[in-house]
């Protein structure tokens, strides 16, 4: 009847006609017919008596029988009521019966239910008929003689107790079973009911009694769908839970015709018929609308109207299938063809998957490749493809295939697609002006972190710097004693030579073996003096490497910047404001002091004709000249050289040696402690820059977080939240680490294993902690036990303590680690259903910039049913408010708790050739046409067993209400 299924269409359930006893200003009925007839927005009209359907049967024959109102879908019979007591107006309390046109006899079944109804005037009984009414006004004005006006006046008179009404109803089964009472909340219903305590018993009888309300007040609609104040909240629940607000214009004249106070207009999402009428009743809030226009807010032009087949091979029927904008359920046996009709859109709108293994489209093959499919959008846009051409890439819809949700959310599944698929909603949270112009999150978020990313290299590779001049420092101080050794070693040997030079023949030449000892010792001082001076000319030339190194960085470094400057906005001719520069001329003090110490050196040497006095070449001449006036005898002449040489040798040695050790005791010790100091200050400054990046992404973050913490606050108690947190992967840093150790000797901890224990009761709580004071203590506490054992002991041979350090000291296993939690459980740590169930709060819940159609393959396959009803419904309702969703499913808490808008039903069947031939069938949930032919029927079989399992289930659970 009406395969789009559920659809705003405009109502007026509250319209009298010209056969209406009280205030009729309407005039003829051609004028009444031919004003209805002129509009073409109200398709379903409440045809509204006083106490009888005396107007609804002439309009009905007219629709009926002379073809008139052919816009008009529906006319339902609107009996309205007046009970007492009266309100503080003195005016009656208003109920009216809306009641089912569907069964053919309705008319003569609701004449018979009136003339059981009866009321007491002067001790005799009138019943509700049109005789009796008239008999009624006969009787309370005697001087009437005109049947019209006795009808109106009986109509005038006939207030029925509540009490009766109500026992009334309740014996009348049909009508009972076929209609929805109605109650006025305004001034001539509820709100004016008299306010005298008495009478507040049965205002809440009343409440009780009735299905629905007529009100166009904003805050009368509000109140009864428990949407106010807490505490009315309270009060709606006592009077028998929230109740749908509907609103007529109830026209007595024809300018009054569908035009209600205020442009409260009424709109139902419904099918236009009685049974669309009552899921109001079910979804009193979503289904009904007081307002100027529908509350459509979907986008035209990403809503798709409907997909056409053509050139079908006898695999489908070449038909168009209508969808409906909201919530579409495709439903059917296994193997029926749902999944088909999604894969087929997701195709035409270029977001199929191709790797989609063991789905329709790779079964079916090239069997449907001349297959033609247009997806016709309801902005008249239209898409078409044929299945055999290659797909485009225009991803025109959000589709969730029933493998990929599979693939995200399974056990083995390392997780990296699940976090793409997560930051990309995260995405679309962050406001347009904080995205920095990145196109997605990863690199927004590579963007921002930049920098402390870089810092945290920087520090890592710091404390590796540290610990290798740590330990060269700690090596030099190790070699002390070795050389205090070397100390005594060359004094003794000292004193020995000195024993074993020969003594002098004569005075003169005891005189010239002292002069010679003499300048040999300046020769040799000079010598080093020499060497010094040479170094230092070494060293400027190692500065001149820096200063090249530098330019040659300092190069890249302006160059990056400047792209950075220009991005900025900063003007270029500002850019040298930028360039890395030496504060003054750094040449020339280098060039200075080359010159001042070729200088030194040259006057060291001494000049090349006529040296100075104690330069290098004077000595050596004196020298020469000595040694020829020595002994004559050559042997003792060499040893005395040989000797003296030595001593000069060993005076320049220990010298050197003394230096060595008083750098090593003095500012190399004082390094040795302040690199230590150094070292672990930038291990915990690794952990202090964590803190910082995680506040950066704790603002990246932030708008998932407050959507995330409202979403399940409005809608569940369960809870899904963000969270950022510190990692450490302990067991990949003892895997490091294990090679370095001789596990045949006794280890701190006494073994590995026991080095692992203590990490992970010291290291781990402080790594995985968020607060960088602890980290120091920790580390402490850690090393307290390799401190007691040298490392030598239990390192292997080839390892050095420096490798031992930069191990222990490793930062590279501890990082941030960012995504969701469910109930307070790490994504990563979920069962596959309940990923599952977070992958669709994602799509359904926070992908809310996306309006693509989302099309869904069967996400409830591994989820359980009351995750679907307390989870997952609530987001499916928020989410097709915004955009169409395609659901694939053979859940019935999703397609009937959810309120689908449309219901698709699948059926294949097998052809003589073994091929299928799918059809499908489109309805809205309350299509109900026998005997089973309507919607609700078949979902109650496919998905129930039938009505007979329902109710036999149903039997079984036995609940109390």
């Amino acid at each position: 009847m009406f395969p789009n299924g559920s659809e705003w269409r405009r109502w007026d359930l509250h319209v009298h006609t010209p056969a209406t006893t009280l205030n009729n200003q309407f005039g003829n009925w051609d004028d009444y017919l031919e004003a209805i007839e002129a509009q073409s927005d109200v398709r379903i009209i409440g045809v509204t008596d006083y106490l009888t359907i005396e107007g609804y049967s002439r309009l009905k024959h007219e629709k009926d029988k002379n073809g008139r109102l052919i816009d008009v879908d529906l006319l339902l019979p609107n009996i309205e009521f007046r009970f007492s007591p009266p309100t503080d107006k003195d005016t009656p309390v208003n109920i009216h019966l809306l009641v089912s046109p569907d069964d053919p006899g309705h008319e003569k079944l609701i004449a018979e239910a009136l003339a059981r109804l009866s009321w007491t005037y002067n001790r005799r009984a009138y019943s509700c008929t049109l005789a009796q009414l008239a008999d009624l006004g006969r009787a309370f004005d005697t001087e009437i003689i005109d049947q019209r006006k006795a009808l109106e006046k009986g109509v005038e008179q006939f207030k029925i107790d509540f009490t009766a009404f109500r026992d009334w109803f309740n014996d009348e089964h049909w009508l009972k079973a076929n209609s929805l009472v109605v109650v006025s909340a305004g001034d001539d219903g509820l709100s004016g009911f008299l306010k005298q305590g008495g009478w507040a018993a049965l205002r809440e009888e009343i409440t009780r009694f009735c299905h629905m309300l007529f009100s166009g007040r904003p805050g009368e609609r509000e109140f009864w769908l428990g949407r106010g104040d807490p505490r009315d909240a309270d009060t709606v629940r006592k009077l028998g839970g929230a109740k749908p607000c509907i609103h007529g214009s109830d026209a007595h004249a024809v300018a009054k015709l569908f035009k209600p106070d205020n442009d409260r207009l009424c709109w139902i999402k419904a099918d236009p018929t009685f049974e669309g009428l009552k899921q109001v009743l079910y979804e009193p809030g979503e289904r009904v609308h007081i307002g100027p226009t529908a509350p459509i807010f979907h986008d035209e032009a990403r809503v798709i109207r409907s997909v056409t087949f053509d050139k079908t091979s006898g695999w489908f029927d070449d038909r168009e299938i209508p969808l409906n904008p909201g919530l579409v359920s495709v439903i059917g046996q296994k193997g029926s063809g749902k999944s088909a009709l999604a894969e087929i859109a997701a195709y035409a709108a270029g977001s199929w998957s191709t790797d989609e293994l063991g789905s329709f489209l790779t079964r079916a093959g090239n069997n449907v490749d001349d297959l033609k499919v247009t997806l016709n959008w309801l902005d008249g846009r239209k898409t078409t493809v044929r299945l055999g051409d290659v797909q485009g890439d225009q991803g025109e819809v959000r589709y969730l295939s029933q493998k990929f949700v599979e693939r995200l959310c399974s056990e083995d599944h390392i997780g990296g697609e699940l976090v793409r698929e997560i930051e990309d909603v995260v995405f679309t949270h962050i406001d347009p002006t904080e995205t920095m112009n990145a196109s997605t999150f990863r690199d927004l978020r590579a963007e921002r972190t930049k920098n402390v990313r870089s810092e945290a290299q920087r520090l890592s590779a710091e404390v590796r710097s540290l610990i290798h001049e740590e330990c060269v420092l700690r090596e030099n101080a190790s070699k002390v004693p070795e050389k205090l050794k070397r100390i005594a070693t060359l004094n003794e040997e000292k004193t020995g030579l000195i024993k074993q030079t020969p003594k002098p023949a004569t005075a003169e030449e005891a005189k010239v073996q002292a002069d010679l000892q003499k300048y040999r010792a300046a020769l040799a001082a000079v010598q080093q003096r020499i060497a010094s001076e040479k170094q230092r000319l070494q060293r400027i030339a190692d500065i001149r490497g820096k200063i090249q190194q530098f330019a040659l960085t300092a190069t890249r470094f302006s160059a990056e910047l400047s792209v950075l400057l220009t991005e900025a906005g900063v003007p270029h001719g500002e850019h040298n404001h930028f360039k890395p520069t030496f504060a003054g001329d750094i040449s020339a003090p280098l060039d200075k002091r080359v010159v001042e110490i070729k200088s030194a050196i040259v006057q060291l040497e001494g000049d090349a004709n006529q040296p100075a006095e104690g330069t290098l070449r004077a000595l050596e001449a004196q020298i020469k000249m000595l040694m020829a006036k020595e002994s004559v005898d050559k042997a003792r002449q060499q040893r005395i050289q040989a000797i003296q040489t030595r001593l000069a040798a060993i005076e320049a040695e220990l010298g050197r040696i003394d230096a060595e050790i008083k750098q090593v005791q003095g500012p190399e010790k004082a390094r040795m402690s302040a690199a230590y100091d150094e070292r672990v200050l930038a291990y915990i400054g690794f952990f202090e820059n964590l803190t910082t990046e995680q506040g950066i992404l704790q603002e990246l973050y932030g708008p998932v977080k407050k959507h995330l913490g409202s979403e399940a606050a409005s809608k569940t108690e369960q809870e899904l939240e963000f969270a950022i947190h510190w990692d450490a992967d302990v067991e990949a840093w003892l895997q490091q680490g294990v090679a370095l150790f001789d596990q045949r000797r006794t280890l701190p901890y006494g073994t590995f294993a026991g080095i692992g224990n203590a990490a992970r009761t010291f290291l781990v709580p402080a790594w995985t902690s968020g607060d960088p004071t602890t980290i120091r203590p920790a580390l402490e506490s850690f090393l307290s036990e390799f401190k007691k054992i040298p490392a030598k002991d239990y390192l292997r041979v080839e390892t050095t303590r420096e490798q031992l350090l930069v191990w222990l000291y490793d930062v590279g296993h501890v990082s941030l680690r960012y995504g969701l939690k469910y109930n307070g459980a790490d994504l990563e740590k979920l069962s596959p259903g309940t990923k599952g169930i977070v992958l669709l709060i994602l799509y359904l819940g926070m992908d809310v910039r996306d309006s693509r159609p989302l099309i869904v393959d069967q996400p409830d396959e591994n989820l359980d049913n009351e995750s679907i009803f307390q989870l997952l419904t609530a987001y499916f309702r928020a989410a097709k408010a915004r955009r169409q969703i395609i659901l694939i499913t053979h859940n019935p808490n999703l397609v009937v708790n959810a309120d689908s808008e449309q219901v698709i039903v699948a059926k294949c069947e097998r052809r003589q050739n073994g091929l299928p031939y799918i059809t499908y069938v489109t309805g809205a949930l309350e299509d109900n046409r026998p005997p089973d032919a309507g919607i609700k029927q078949q979902v109650c079989k496919i998905l129930e067993g039938g009505s007979d399992a329902f109710k036999r289930r149903e039997r079984r659970y036995d609940l109390e209400n």
